[in-house]
């Protein structure tokens, strides 16, 4: 069931996709606000932050001529899709950084808005635009903690990146994004016992950094070896065959 997902729209020529497990989500929301209609919009809320969150990392990318297949909203958050990462560390770390710097400026928005009383001394259109501030300073600043694959985890490869090969960059961030996701999971277990509403989605956040960190690092392994084989390939092609007598 959690495996489906619907197109909502496109948007710069990205597909958004809606996740089945979305749901979940929308029905925490209701019961942990305790109404109908403020957990729906503050869950509408959370999914344009998240879509702006992830557009302005697929927006980076192709700036540097890298595609993005889609967007997809789940559970978990979002994720962009793309088709080849960013292979520069200056590229990877501008593209890493695009989606923080989206959610903040749309917290000084909201910031704004409130301000200058943009809400029309509605109740309503306060709660809204005080959520939209709080849930977008957090997303921005969630996203540049160092659990890698996360946009912070990915930052810290990068700099890593000016001193080691790109494996061994990745090996050095996957485990302190590992490190980052025993602290994250032990904070979602103890939500859980204490009747936390988000404790379980907190542990699955947790174990995705230690399960695609890994990955990652496998692919870069892969890729380094796939270089190696082919630069080697290239060297006996072009190399004069040794003179014999």
């Amino acid at each position: 069931m959690f495996s489906s997902r619907y197109r909502l729209c496109d948007l710069f020529d990205i597909p958004i996709y809606v996740s089945t497990s979305f749901l979940v989500l929308l029905v925490l929301f209701i019961l942990d606000f305790g109404s109908f209609s403020y957990g729906l919009s503050m869950a509408l809320v959370l999914a344009l932050s998240v879509t702006a969150h992830e557009l302005a990392h697929a927006l980076t990318a192709r700036a540097f001529g890298y595609r993005t297949a889609d967007i997809t909203l789940s559970l978990l958050g979002g994720c962009a899709s793309m088709i080849s990462l960013p292979r520069k560390a200056s590229q990877e770390f501008l593209t890493a950084l695009a989606g923080p710097l989206m959610s903040f400026a749309l917290a000084g928005a909201a910031k704004l808005l409130i301000v200058f009383g943009f809400h029309l001394n509605s109740l309503y259109l306060w709660h809204i635009l005080t959520y939209a501030f709080w849930i977008n300073v957090m997303l921005g600043g969630f996203n540049l903690l160092p659990g890698f694959p996360m946009d912070g985890g990915r930052i810290f490869r990068s700099a890593m990146r000016l001193f080691l090969t790109r494996a061994k960059a990745t090996l050095v961030a996957m485990w302190v994004g590992r490190g980052f996701a025993i602290l994250l999971g032990l904070k979602g277990l103890w939500s859980i016992f204490n009747g936390g509403s988000f404790g379980f989605i907190t542990v699955l956040i947790a174990w995705m950094i230690w399960q695609e960190g890994y990955r990652e690092y496998r692919l870069a392994l892969a890729e380094e070896d796939f270089r190696r084989w082919t630069q080697d390939d290239f060297n006996a092609r072009v190399s004069p065959p040794p003179y014999e007598r």
